[in-house]
């Protein structure tokens, strides 16, 4: 009984929430801390709640927001990093980043979570830490 309380925590823990979520939100191009590996509280990057931020005009039958992204973009003027909000379309294929340039995409994170974003690592992270919780909620439990 004990474990089967333990493991429904764990189920818990990565259950998605259905409310939107905050994300990073900037622009290697405007801001270069965008660009580093990882933001932390010195980068002073902007932060959205992802139900507040304007819809791109050019996508039709947008999903509900629940996901962030980090994308990396390049042609020949050189290469963008953009932390934001990720935007995803009825009948699109899941977890693909898409630009409505002539970008081409170098690199795609997407994630959930608020503020995930902040490097490549944060599904993993967010995945460590629920498996850690379980951890020590088995060792209190027995």
């Amino acid at each position: 009984m004990k474990q089967f309380i333990a493991l429904i925590l764990f189920a818990a823990c990565l259950l998605p929430s259905g409310h939107a979520i905050k994300c990073y939100q900037c622009k290697s191009l405007t801001d270069a801390n965008c660009a580093k590996d990882v933001i932390d509280a010195t980068s002073n990057i902007h932060s959205v709640d992802c139900d507040l931020v304007p819809k791109p005009n050019s996508m039709e039958q947008i999903m509900p927001v629940t996901k962030c992204n980090k994308v990396v973009t390049s042609d020949k003027a050189g290469i963008i990093v953009s932390r934001d909000c990720h935007f995803e379309v009825v009948g699109q294929k899941a977890d693909v980043c898409t630009v409505t340039h002539s970008r081409e995409v170098q690199s795609c994170h997407i994630c959930k979570g608020d503020l995930c974003n902040a490097s490549s690592a944060g599904r993993f992270m967010a995945i460590g830490m629920a498996v850690l919780l379980s951890i020590v909620t088995m060792q209190f439990v027995l």
